[in-house]
Formats: structure tokens, C-alpha cells, sequence
């Protein structure tokens, strides 16, 4: 089997065909294709990392695979010692937490090889920025690259297209309606992402309906946020973006986040939060607003949460509220010490597994105009309505 079968994309196959061609090396390589060696190179430890994963190895005999979708975590040898006690040593395969970050910057990087930054726009037109209301978009798990069936679910069809043609409609529809002000915010509560890699599964394992390969996903998905920000700036000064981790993209939110922090990077009206972590925390005013997927805890639990991580600020500001998603439909409740926290819905209808299980909710999509005495001044709901929800038959 060749290196080549382990290329998850169609430049890095193309790279890696011109390689072997060329003996494998890497030197002529590029000369034949016209990128620097430190591309070629780059291709090459990507795919091989790639492959290393599923059981490739040119130093020892791994010519038996493993199937697609499966992993070797380990290896059994047969050995003895020094007095003739034989035994099996058996070793597991296991990633650090640096050794995954490296993984994913290779994996992020070459998404991005050839992608030249964001060149900053013209400012908006408006002359007069509210200063004191903050309109704050908050997108629900979208689910990019999930793969659902109408005629199963009982709600509508689901794919990659599908959802970024539905936020697209949902972003224009918001910022339109959205009063120009000096700052917005742009927030995922995660899960934006089906699953956290090409493997198809939850970044647990969980093997999920997927649509398509994960690198059309991201670059879909990081399309999508470039036209969100993008129509944000014509009606804001600037703009911030949340990405939160969810239990679906753990990993490819961080991704996804890298990705347009390198495309923004000479633009100084996007501001971009570390990706890293999962809880988010933001001061406006007598706001104190902060952002978790909700899925490591419970709503009734992250009220006190807020005291002890920002204690200053908790005690300048009159009103706090977690924004979160992960139950895909809309619930508000107050905590003991009177923080709110609004789990919010989602665009994308209910895969196979949730629709079987009985769930389903609103499509939607929400803009808060936080005001900078403290609490909502206004809000905005973009809805789906265009469902299937229609009898298998009418007698």
C-alpha cells in the first residue's frame, strides 16, 4: 500500500503521487510541482502521521490493516527474559496533550498553505456607533457535515450545504435588523462541527451520520464565518468572535478557530478569543457574560462558577448570564445567586439517532442586544419554517 492512499486531501494526493515519483525526495518533488521543499516536507510528515494512525509503518510488518474507521492503540510482542520466562508485552497507543496540539497546527496548516490573509475593508458607511448596546449573534450546535434524511427524521434534509445556506440566510437576516454599534459579538456555543475528525465519530468515539470528508467541512464551515464576519463589519466598527469547544469538535473547533485567526490576521476590527480551554468570559459594562458548550456542567452549577473565576468583575456588575448550548433547543433558567443561563436552539433538525429518540425543536437562530447598563434591550429571532412535519400519509 502506498502513502499516497493515506493523503486526506486532493493536494496533499497530488503531492504525495509526484513524490514517490520522484524516489522520495522531497527536494525534486518540489522543484516538479513549484512549492518550496518546506511544503513538500510538511506534506509528507502529515500524510505519514496520517497513515502511522492506521497501522503504516515502514519499520516493522504492519502490511495486515486495519479497516477504515479503525485505529491501532497498541501492540502485542511476544517475548522472554534472561531465564527463559516467556511472556506477552503488550503496549498502548496514546497521544499527549502537546503531541495532539502539534498534530492539529500540521493538520491546520496545511489547510491553509496558499490561503493569503484578509485584506482589511472600507469601514461602514454609518457615521453614529451606539456605545452602549453590544448586538451579540449566538449560533446554536450547527452540526456542519452532519448527514440527515427527511424521509427518516420526519423534519428535513440535512447536509453540509444545507447548513451553511441556512446560517448565510440566518446572519443576513440578524445583522440587518441590528442596530450599528461600535462592537459586536459573534458567539458559537461549539458543536459547530459533527465530528472531530475524519474518522466520522465525537471526539469520545461516538460514530456518527456524516456527509462528506472532514476537510470540506472545515473549509465550508471557515467560509461561512468569513461571509458572518464579514457582513458583521458592514454594520459594526468590530467585530469578536467566541469559539467554543463542544463534545462533537473538540479538537476541530480549535481548528476552525486557527484557521480564521490566520485569515484575520492584518485585520484589526476581528478579534479572534484563544480557542483553547472551554469556558469564555466576556465584561461589558455591567455585563458579565460568559460562554460554555454545557456539556462538562450543569446549567444549576455554572451560576457559582462566575464568582470565583472573576471575582473583581462580579462585583462590578449587576447582571451575569451564561450563554450555552448542547440540548439543541431553548431553555433559560436563574440560578440560586441570580446568574441566568439560556441554553440555545438550533438551525440543524435532529439526526437519526435524536429524531428516533423522540427529539426535535424550533430551527432557530438568536441576536441579544446586550445594553451596557446591564441586561437585554432587545432581541431578534431568525426561525426556520419550512420544516417537513407532515403525515407519512392523508387519508
Amino acid at each position: 500500500m502506498s502513502l499516497v492512499d493515506y493523503a486526506k486531501t486532493d493536494r496533499h494526493r497530488e503531492a504525495m503521487q509526484v513524490w514517490e515519483e520522484c524516489g522520495r525526495n522531497s527536494a525534486r518533488a518540489a522543484g516538479v510541482l513549484g512549492i518550496s521543499q518546506s511544503t513538500m516536507r510538511d506534506y509528507v510528515s502529515i500524510t505519514k502521521n496520517t497513515a502511522a494512525a492506521a497501522g503504516y509503518s515502514e519499520n516493522w510488518d504492519a502490511r495486515r490493516h486495519v479497516p477504515e474507521g479503525e485505529f491501532v492503540i497498541g501492540r502485542s510482542i511476544y517475548t522472554s527474559d534472561d531465564e527463559g520466562n516467556k511472556a506477552w508485552l503488550k503496549t498502548k497507543r496514546t497521544m499527549t496533550e502537546a503531541a495532539r496540539d502539534k498534530a492539529l497546527q500540521g493538520f491546520v496548516d496545511g489547510l491553509v498553505k496558499g490561503v493569503k490573509p484578509y485584506k482589511p475593508k472600507a469601514k461602514p458607511k454609518t457615521k453614529k456607533f451606539a456605545t452602549d448596546l453590544l448586538p451579540t449573534i449566538v449560533i446554536g450546535d450547527a452540526h456542519f457535515g452532519m448527514r440527515a434524511d427527511a424521509r427518516e427524521t420526519k423534519s428535513r434534509d440535512y447536509d453540509t450545504k444545507i447548513a451553511s445556506q441556512d446560517m448565510l440566510d440566518a446572519i443576513d437576516y440578524l445583522v440587518d435588523l441590528a442596530p450599528a454599534s461600535e462592537k459586536c459579538l459573534l458567539v458559537n456555543v461549539g458543536d459547530f462541527i459533527h465530528a472531530n475528525g475524519s474518522s466520522g465519530t465525537t471526539f469520545a468515539g461516538t460514530k456518527l451520520d456524516v456527509d462528506t470528508r472532514i476537510e470540506v467541512v472545515l473549509e465550508t464551515a471557515a467560509q461561512t464565518f468569513l461571509y458572518a464576519i464579514d457582513k458583521l463589519l458592514t454594520k459594526h466598527k468590530s467585530c469578536v468572535l467566541v469559539m467554543a469547544r463542544g463534545n462533537h469538535d473538540s479538537d476541530t473547533a480549535i481548528a476552525l478557530a486557527l484557521i480564521l485567526k490566520f485569515y484575520y490576521s492584518k485585520e484589526p476590527r476581528v478579534t479572534i478569543l484563544d480557542p483553547h480551554g472551554f469556558f469564555h468570559t466576556l465584561h461589558f459594562g455591567q455585563n458579565l457574560l460568559a460562554v460554555h458548550h454545557g456539556d462538562k456542567v450543569k446549567a444549576a452549577k455554572l451560576g457559582a462558577i462566575l464568582p470565583k473565576m472573576l471575582p473583581e468583575q462580579w462585583a462590578e456588575t449587576n447582571y451575569r448570564k451564561w450563554l450555552v448550548g448542547h440540548i439543541h433547543h431553548q431553555n433559560a433558567i436563574e440560578t440560586e445567586n441570580g446568574v441566568f443561563v439560556e441554553a440555545f436552539g438550533t438551525l440543524s433538525p435532529p439526526d437519526s439517532w435524536h429524531a428516533g429518540a423522540g427529539y426535535g425543536s424550533a430551527s432557530v437562530m438568536n441576536q441579544i442586544v446586550f445594553h451596557k447598563d446591564g441586561g437585554e434591550a432587545i432581541r431578534h429571532v431568525y426561525q426556520i419554517r419550512d420544516s417537513r412535519k407532515v403525515p407519512d400519509l392523508t387519508l
